[in-house]
């Protein structure tokens, strides 16, 4: 036994099966031994000072077997995986983990974790593979793998992994260790053993073993018992390491956690055989050593085996005797020291002082009162134990106790301290449960926790609701706290519950769009409403909840009088609030509506409808759309949506195209609610898509739209259609509605991740979809589930909620109640939904409840925080701006004023608007009163707020810009103009064409206004600097050059002239050769900058003087016409090589030369010239012999035909030669002939043939004819 430090007791197994090599079934592992009796103090296995023979009573009877095993073992914190992420261990990780391990092994996992030094406990039943499997993969997932590599003769591998890697899978298994063996191919001899410390070890001493099997070297086994095993290696395993060394040998002993007794020695043989000599040496001392068997508490053992078995190695070492420690999952308390006499009892001396140096003491507590002992945030349990820092306190919330463990003379006095709090305590504090109906508990908890709240500051009493099993049951309400608060609180409750059971309270289904209109302007109807029926209180939902339930509650027959009354507005509504959206394309809209709404008052007239029309949007793209909104009777309804449409489709860039898609994937394709298909129009720029009615089983499904985006419709359909016969699995998750924008993430970055990682489609519902908390998966089944996973991954982040409270003074309460709670809205929308609960009007209380996502709750406690001092700072200004600019300075839909109230945190009230021609008289300072603007809010947030304002008073100014420049400022149908003038927030007016004016004028803020009037001088000068620079690159360079060069200059397909237009960024004009006759025939005209103009003429000359170098010998040829084809070849292929081959240039006359037979040849070199020049007449020559002889030919051809024919076809070609006599003219073969066709074998055809009579030509045989090359195949 290695008593060396280990990595902790986690593959202790009490239970753990021994291997055998034979396959024979052992009787033992059939039928095990019944545990020992634990009670006595001969119980364990090396009790006392037992004989080794010695047999239980139990030895003697019939062994009953189990298919069940149970293993027990520890992970010590130090060696836990997740102990860097703090102290605390997250229960519901590792919960799931067990969990997901049970699942897959099949095993039952029961975990604990101890809050004295955080250490885990597991423990597995279940089938023997099972177990062995779970307790792998345990120990993988929460204990801290190390690595180890083992150089292992790459010719041993194959003995490792054993057959098809049987032999390495029961290795990996049994040690809790994931082994890598390289590749054959791989030039390493290097395992890599990966897992915990010790499984390590078993698998480093299993390897070797196989390995030194197959080693060459000398190799012994002996067997020396495991108990002796201490003595062998010696303290920290010094023995044993010196006696490798010294005689260069590899010495295995089994780790602690192997139940082996043999000793495996490789190495040289003279050093094997000293080793084995030694060990049998020192064996046959320890045989002679006694033993001492003590009990001590099974608590105590860890602090005798030390931190890694430290302990036991130090008593070892110092000693000279062995300390056995029964199994951790072992009942025994029995430790036996193995030594010899003389020095066991100092060893003894010293395990019980280890024993003793901690002691641990219980005091009485119920449970309840644990959370007052700790005190708040476990101020009261610091006080107690701050002068005794080697205590250790364990409040155990399942048991009444309280556990101390420390030093005896530390536990001591804080025991008799908590003993005496907890006495206190139980006299000064009480507790109190009440039974009620599960209903109720909203109503007691109030919206947000406000009664409950309220109840709790008022009694000091701490109230825990417990939910019960259902909605409606009866559950516990747990009080607890001083004993007067806990009566006056159970009292206030129960008074409660007998109101409600009284009570009544019913749910209304009414659409969310109908509520403002039950609600009325300011809540008058709803006032109206409550007053008819006075006892009654109706809820609606808040505008971003978006739900279609209302509530009714009071007194039963008032419930019931009221909700029919409400059922019957709602239908009068119903009737008549049909509505239908009907999407325009952008480019489509103003036809639509017609000039001055034309069309829609039409419509509107002959279906009795209302119409809701967006403004025009000029910034949109075309393939956008806008929504019309028609409103009334659904058949009114729909006819005047189909008299829109019909409009529109009469626009003719709008088309409408057909796609054949079979019926059976038109509900996938419309998707749930229409999601799919909605989604699928929005992102093909709205395109109109109508699936026929189900009824009628056709495939043919429109889409109207702007022709690219019909095709892109069209082609999405097609792939969705053809993706729903491979992968038609679809998945919904139910998601809270606040939550999309966060799962879909900024500019949807979160969701494109999700889709390009998984490949599913997802679908989030759109504000009127009838279940807004639906989002759809579409896609293959893995990716589905995977995008799944990934996306309830992220909820559970947002669901994690806590709830925090705050102290606001009540006068400050009506500020963010005002207006249906605007205020709370913002910060909810901008804190993620977080959700503030303030204290009913009339309570008096000063406590807010706070619930959300943490971060969100801490930064609206700090907003509200900050909105409670401005109130308390609040002041009011005003400030004096003319009537006529508070609109402008308002902004639309009074976006500016809002933006200055969000940047300054202050409230602005604007005045009443007065008639401009009644406007009132001014007070005695010469102010009207429809001038003030009054400004409220912390002082210096208000003069802020009042520059803005100031600010805001729109100015004109005039700046100059050349009336030729006018129409780059206004742009293509205004489109720059307006552009500028919604960057700048300003109006701009360009003088009309026919005043000539340069003054163009700006009107806006001063700000604005400037920065307008910049971006116009900017404008200015940037298009004076184009006019420069047209100027500038405007420079004309002429250059003669004879038009002989022109074409060398313009090069092949223009490669030249190209290439110097590109270097030199410069127009060069060649004249053309209509213009050969005038005088600038042979002038280049180069346009350009001057420098670059000068440059490009340079290189031109260059080329021209290389041309002319080129042309320095020059020869003329009188060569046929009529075979300068035949010389230049097709492209020009037999030219080119002929001046290559002589390095010359050879001209050829153009069509309308006055000599079309005359040919130039130049070249540097004279000779090549003169050769040149013969090679072309010597060809000149050759050729013109064929074409002498063809134009003989022709002559015969054209007098041949000028025969009898040629009165009849005189205006027609001539058909070329007539051959008479040809083959090709003579009759067909007879096939039947044994001339033509002779026959071979038998005979048998060539006889037929001759006695019968030679057939007509015309006739066919009856059966096929035998030929030389067999019978006639029929095909």
């Amino acid at each position: 036994m290695d008593p060396g430090p280990s990595s902790s007791q986690a593959l202790t197994d009490l239970h753990e099966p021994k291997t055998h090599d034979h396959q024979d079934m052992i009787y033992d592992e059939a039928f095990p031994a019944l545990p020992p009796n634990p009670s006595g103090p001969n119980s364990g296995p090396t009790s006392g000072l037992s004989s080794p023979g010695a047999s239980s009573k139990w030895s003697q009877k019939m062994r009953i077997g189990s298919n069940t095993v149970t293993s027990v073992f520890h992970i010590p914190f130090e060696e836990r995986s997740d102990r860097g992420h703090g102290e605390r261990f997250g229960e519901m990780d590792a919960g799931r983990a067990c969990a997901d391990i049970q699942k897959l092994t099949g095993a039952h996992i029961e975990m604990s974790s101890s809050s004295r030094d955080q250490s885990l406990t597991f423990l597995v039943s279940g089938k023997q593979n099972s177990v062995i499997d779970a307790k792998r993969e345990i120990l993988q997932r929460f204990q801290t793998q190390a690595q180890k590599q083992v150089q292992i003769p790459k010719e041993h591998h194959r003995f490792i992994l054993g057959p098809k890697g049987e032999k390495l899978n029961k290795l990996e298994k049994q040690t809790a260790t994931k082994i890598s063996v390289p590749r054959p191919n791989e030039d390493s001899n290097v395992i890599t053993i990966v897992g915990p410390r010790e499984g390590i070890e078993k698998a480093e001493h299993e390897i070797r073993l196989i390995s030194d099997e197959q080693s060459k070297q000398a190799s012994e086994r002996i067997s020396i018992p495991k108990k002796f095993h201490p003595f062998i290696c010696g303290a920290f395993n010094e023995k044993v390491t010196k006696l490798s060394s010294e005689n260069l040998v590899r010495i295995n002993i089994p780790p602690v956690s192997v139940n082996n007794d043999e000793i495996y020695i490789v190495g040289e043989k003279e050093g094997v055989a000293r080793v084995v000599q030694a060990l049998q040496k020192d064996h046959d001392i320890v045989k002679r050593y006694v033993t001492v068997s003590v009990e001590v508490g099974k608590s105590q053992h860890k602090y005798i085996i030390g931190k890694g078995r430290i302990t036991i190695n130090e008593i070892l070492r110092d000693t000279g005797v062995s300390v056995e420690m029964p199994p951790s999952d072992s009942t025994s308390e029995t430790i036996t020291l193995r030594g010899p006499a003389e020095v066991l009892g100092p060893a003894l001396t010293l395990v019980y002082e280890k024993a003793n140096s901690v002691i641990t003491r219980n005091v009485e507590a119920p449970a309840w009162l644990h959370k007052h002992v700790i005190g708040k945030k476990g101020s009261n349990i610091r006080n107690i134990t701050a002068n005794y820092p080697k205590v250790h306190v364990e409040i155990l919330d399942n048991q009444n106790q309280i556990v101390v463990e420390g030093p005896p003379e530390e536990v001591e006095p804080v025991t008799q301290q908590l003993q005496a709090c907890v006495k206190e305590l139980v006299d000064k504090m009480s507790f109190k449960d009440i039974t009620v109906d599960s209903k109720h508990h909203k109503h007691i908890i109030g919206k947000a926790g406000a009664n409950i709240t309220r109840l709790k500051e008022e009694t000091g009493v701490i109230i825990s609701v417990q939910d019960g099993q259902s909605a409606s049951g009866p559950s516990v309400i747990h009080l607890e706290g001083p004993r007067v608060g806990v009566e006056k609180a159970a009292a206030s409750i129960l008074e409660q519950v007998e109101k409600l059971e009284g009570e009544k309270e019913k749910d209304l289904i009414i659409e969310h769009r109908f509520h403002g209109n039950l609600i009325g302007a300011k809540g008058e109807k709803i006032r109206e409403i409550r007053e008819k029926f006075n006892q009654i209180q109706v809820t609606f939902p808040t505008p971003e909840e978006k739900r279609d339930v209302v509530k009714v509650r009071g007194p039963k027959d008032d419930v019931d009088k009221c909700c029919r009354y409400l059922n019957q507005i709602y239908k009068e509504m119903l009737e008549n609030s049909y509505q239908t959206k009907v999407p325009i394309f952008s480019q489509c809209y103003r036809l639509v509506v017609g000039k001055g709404g034309s069309n829609i008052k039409k419509i509107r007239e002959e279906t009795n409808t209302r119409f809701d029309l967006p403004p025009l949007d000029e910034t949109k793209c075309k393939t956008d759309v806008e929504v019309i909104v028609i409103t009334g009777k659904k058949d009114n309804c729909e006819k005047a949506r189909d008299m829109l449409l019909a409009i529109q489709n009469s626009a003719a860039n709008i088309i409408e195209a057909d796609v054949i898609i079979p019926s059976k994937f038109h509900n996938y394709l419309i998707g749930s609610g229409g999601r799919l298909v909605q989604s699928l129009s929005e992102e093909c720029g709205g395109v109109q898509i109508k699936f026929p009615d189900s009824k009628s089983k056709s495939d043919r499904v429109i889409i109207t739209g702007p022709k690219e985006d019909v095709e892109k419709a069209k082609n999405q359909l097609l792939e969705l259609s053809r993706e729903r016969e491979t992968n038609s699995f679809t998945e919904t998750i139910e998601a809270k509605a606040q939550h999309h924008k966060f799962l879909i993430g900024k500019n949807g970055g979160n969701i494109k991740k999700i889709r390009e990682a998984t490949g599913a489609r997802i679908i989030f519902p759109n504000m009127d979809d009838p279940h807004p908390e639906t989002i759809t998966i579409m896609g293959k089944k893995e990716n589905v589930n995977n995008a799944k996973k990934q996306l309830l991954d992220m909820l559970k982040d947002l669901d994690k909620v806590v709830e925090a409270e705050m102290d606001i003074d009540p006068q400050y309460h009506r500020h963010f109640v005002l207006r249906r709670g605007e205020v709370l809205r913002h910060i909810s929308d901008d804190l993620g939904g977080v959700q503030i609960s303030f204290p009913k009007v009339g309570s008096n209380s000063s406590r807010v409840t706070l619930k959300g996502a943490a971060e969100c709750v801490e930064a609206a406690k700090k907003r509200l925080a900050t909105i409670v001092e401005d109130l308390s700072q609040r002041v009011a200004v005003d400030v004096i701006i003319d009537q006529r600019h508070h609109r402008t300075i308002m902004g639309s839909q009074g976006s500016k004023v809002k933006q200055i109230q969000m940047d300054h945190n202050v409230d602005i009230k604007f005045p009443e608007r007065v008639d401009e021609n009644n406007l009132p008289e001014e007070n005695g300072d010469g102010i009207r009163p429809c001038d003030i603007i009054r400004v409220s809010g912390r002082l210096e947030n208000c003069e802020a707020a009042k520059n803005a304002l100031l600010d805001q008073v729109p100015v004109t100014i005039e700046v100059d810009i050349p009336f030729k420049m006018h129409r780059f400022v206004i742009g293509q149908s205004g489109k720059d103009v307006r552009a500028l003038m919604k960057v700048h927030d300003v109006h701009i007016t360009v003088p009309p064409s026919e005043q000539q004016s340069d003054t163009i004028k700006i009107t806006g803020s001063p700000k604005n206004a400037d920065a307008a009037k910049v971006a116009l001088l900017n404008l200015k000068e940037d298009l004076d600097a184009k006019e420069r620079d047209r100027e500038a690159k405007s420079f004309e360079v002429r250059v003669q050059v004879d038009p002989k060069f022109h074409t060398k200059i313009i090069g092949k397909n223009g490669a030249v002239i190209g290439k110097i237009r590109e270097t030199f960024d410069v127009n060069v004009q060649l004249p053309k050769r209509s213009d050969s006759l005038s005088e600038t025939s042979d002038e280049i005209i180069i346009i350009g900058y001057e420098l670059q103009a000068n440059k490009a003429r340079d290189e031109i000359l260059a080329i021209v003087n290389d041309l002319v170098e080129r042309e320095r010998f020059r020869e003329e040829a009188e060569i046929d016409h009529r075979v300068h084809s035949r010389i230049i070849g097709a492209k020009g292929k037999n030219v080119r090589q002929i001046m290559k081959d002589f390095g010359v240039d050879i001209r050829f006359p153009r069509p309308n030369d006055d000599n079309p037979n005359l040919v130039v040849v130049s070249g540097p070199n004279e000779d090549k010239v003169l050769d040149a020049r013969e090679h072309l007449l010597n060809l000149e020559e050759e050729y013109l012999q064929d074409v002498t002889e063809s134009e003989y030919m022709q002559r015969f051809i054209r007098s041949s035909n000028a025969g009898g024919e040629s009165n009849k076809k005189s205006d027609k070609q001539s058909n070329g030669f007539v051959v008479k006599g040809a083959p090709w003219e003579a009759a067909p073969p007879d096939t039947q002939s044994t001339e033509d066709f002779p026959t071979f074998g038998n005979g048998m055809g060539s006889a037929a043939a001759a006695a019968a009579p030679a057939p007509a030509p015309q006739a066919a045989p009856e059966r096929p004819i035998s030929s030389a090359w067999g019978g006639r195949k029929h095909f």
